[in-house]
């Protein structure tokens, strides 16, 4: 039964070589297809080429996809806001739900959270937290901070809703606590990440239930 795998605090264009990594263990092994997404951050991160390189923090799930780990279909994006809105043409055309910050807000946690579910799918889901999702005044240490974002606890909210998804794996990115005195960005970090494991450890004990069936 193949394990789960997660990641704290890189640059976000390590994400793509984290789900490239856990969907070649994890998916098609159990003959599973490609890796769904639940991706909550503030900006969709699928531009393309940045001075002639395609591998930057801005781009992973785009060549998530290209590479053909991710599936665009049962993909999500959720929190999105700010002036970078015309580099996610990507997202739109093939086929990713994005949920923009403002949308989020007014839907609420449950709401999201379940629109996460039926964008997944029972197929294996990797759940990435950029802490740029968060309003710079909860979460100030980010690396590309937007105004106007989710609260801790919404955010933690809609991951906790997550429960019962397929998680093979997850990461947290883009913690930078040389611009945070408080500290709270690295402990919203790091419960992100404890909840991103225990969906994990919830989906892992599920396929081993249905396997012993």
């Amino acid at each position: 039964m193949s394990p789960a795998w997660s990641k704290a605090g890189s640059s976000r264009y390590r994400s793509a070589a984290t789900i490239r990594s856990t969907y070649r263990c994890c998916a098609p092994s159990e003959g599973r297809g490609r890796s769904g997404g639940i991706h909550i951050d503030a900006h969709c991160d699928t531009d393309g080429a940045l001075e002639g390189c395609k591998f930057h923090h801005g781009g992973p799930f785009r060549q998530a996809v290209l590479d053909g780990v991710l599936d665009p279909e049962r993909t999500i994006q959720i929190g999105i806001r700010g002036a970078a809105e015309y580099l996610w043409e990507f997202s739109y055309d093939s086929g990713m739900t994005v949920i923009h910050a403002e949308e989020a807000i007014e839907m609420g946690p449950s709401a999201i959270a379940k629109r996460a579910r039926e964008v997944v799918g029972a197929g294996p889901t990797y759940v990435t937290f950029d802490v740029d999702c968060l309003d710079p005044a909860f979460a100030p240490g980010a690396g590309t901070p937007e105004v106007g974002g989710l609260s801790a606890a919404e955010a933690l909210a809609i991951l906790r809703g997550c429960l019962g998804v397929d998680v093979i794996g997850g990461d947290v990115v883009e913690v930078a606590p040389q611009y945070d005195s408080t500290t709270n960005t690295a402990q919203i970090a790091s419960q992100a990440l404890f909840t991103i494991l225990c969906l994990a450890g919830a989906a892992l004990k599920a396929r081993r239930v249905r396997v012993a069936r």
